[in-house]
């Protein structure tokens, strides 16, 4: 064996068990009581052994804007936080719309890795032409915004279905921004016209409607399509309503959210300013309750930290005019902590857990069993958590390029320890470890596959 993970208390597909991990040639060769010989041995002492986690949601801004990110403190920031893969959304500059594309921004992030890493593909308006050349050149997914925030990735509703249409022949799945544009944009206006340009304007003008009424159209669209629909950052009692019913009548559709979404409401807006913004935006407490339950049942498949840093400057300005601040924030690095610790207060279960962090989002994106579970022959990506770790979130200790968190002096309980991507230790003892362009470009393990009993 290379490596042996002795003493923890490992995550398996068939629950928790006490047993040692033996690695050899980066995948999980075996499993049990005592350890092989041979090899380097962690002794883990009782603590967690999870699947490591799988953030399918991240833009890393590179390349185009390394200013506010890039791939390798991006990947650092994951691997810090018990992220043993990520998956790079295409508004990029220039965004990922084509194959050539693609693979031009695989060769520029390919060398900076610190984590295996995924792309998902722009399929904008314009791109239709190049939905398949980016299947064959190894896009995970594809991406559609229904706002015209990135215009060559939006979308009209007859381009979303002809588009679709040709998606599902690829057995990929698609991720869509699903907010209605007019009800956006013309909620912004209004509010200008009314002289609101505080934080709550953001989340009182861009309602809670304008997500629900677009994540039905994508759902009706992907329907006739039979597509897979992954509808991302869900946030709204509504739009869950209609995720229910679209599950109920058999349509292939997946729903995610993130922690800013679960943990932080419209009652933290006055105090975060512009670094609470994002888009959808945050709601009232009563939403946050709806995701919990959602969370909780297996309504929502997914938790993903929509990692999108801007700098300090950007975001400043949303202080005089939350207009003009960008959306997004920090999270790649925050997200299992958060969670391990609603874990500790009760408010989701660590099964529930690790399947939306790690298992489903396998599952989803082809990538299951290599990925997302603890199993023989499964690639050795695991994170050992301390659940008593005791942790507080200071935005300077974050290995991203933007230390600024909504989450700025949160403490909780429960955080990673070691990370380990393909039986290489990448984080350790609070250091980064490991090296950049260790992290392997993966590609969906089968294509146009069926949607099985899951997903």
């Amino acid at each position: 064996m290379d490596l042996v993970v002795r003493n923890g208390i490992v995550y398996t597909p068939y629950g928790l068990v006490n047993a040692s991990i033996g690695v050899e040639d980066g995948k999980i060769a075996w499993m049990g009581r005592g350890a092989p010989e041979g090899g380097r041995i962690l002794d883990v002492d009782g603590k967690l052994v999870l699947p490591g986690m799988i953030d399918m949601h991240v833009h890393f801004r590179d390349p185009g804007s390394p200013e506010r990110e890039d791939f390798e403190t991006g990947t650092m920031s994951a691997a810090a936080g018990g992220v043993t893969t990520v998956v790079e959304m295409p508004n990029t500059a220039p965004p990922v719309t084509s194959a050539e594309r693609l693979r031009e921004k695989r060769r520029i992030v390919e060398g900076k890795a610190y984590v295996d890493f995924a792309l998902v593909a722009g399929a904008g308006s314009m791109s239709r032409e190049e939905i398949k050349p980016l299947a064959a050149e190894g896009a995970i997914a594809y991406k559609m915004f229904m706002i015209s925030r990135f215009k060559e990735l939006a979308v009209s509703d007859a381009d979303m279905l002809e588009n679709l249409l040709l998606i599902a022949e690829t057995g990929l799945p698609c991720l869509v921004h699903a907010e209605n544009e007019e009800l956006v944009s013309r909620g912004i206006e209004r509010a200008r016209n009314l002289g609101r340009r505080d934080p709550l304007a953001h989340s009182e003008f861009r309602p809670p409607l304008a997500e629900a009424e677009a994540t039905m159209r994508a759902i009706l669209l992907a329907e006739e399509a039979s597509a897979h629909l992954h509808i991302c950052h869900m946030t709204s009692s509504e739009a869950l309503g209609f995720l229910s019913w679209a599950k109920g009548r058999g349509v292939k559709v997946t729903g995610e959210t993130s922690p800013c979404y679960l943990l932080l409401s419209t009652d933290d807006l006055k105090r975060l300013g512009p670094y609470g913004k994002v888009d959808p935006p945050l709601r009232e407490p009563e939403h946050q309750r709806a995701l919990w339950q959602a969370l909780g049942s297996g309504l929502l498949d997914v938790v993903a930290s929509d990692h999108a840093p801007y700098t300090r400057e950007e975001k400043e300005r949303g202080w005089s005019d939350i207009f003009d601040a960008p959306s997004g924030g920090v999270g790649v690095e925050t997200t299992l902590p958060l969670m391990l610790d609603s874990v500790d207060k009760g408010l989701l279960s660590l099964e529930r857990m690790v399947e939306v962090l790690s298992t489903n989002p396998a599952r989803i994106l082809g990538l299951y069993p290599r990925k997302g579970c603890i199993s023989i022959g499964s690639d050795a990506d695991l994170v050992v958590v301390d659940p008593k770790a005791e942790f507080e979130i200071r935005g300077g200790a974050l290995h991203s390029r933007q230390k600024i968190t909504p989450f700025e002096g949160y403490r909780g309980r429960g955080k990673p320890i070691l990370t380990i991507v393909r039986g290489k230790t990448v984080w350790e003892e609070g250091k980064i470890v490991g090296r950049p362009g260790y992290g392997r470009f993966l590609t969906p393990t089968y294509k146009k596959r069926c949607f099985d009993e899951r997903f």
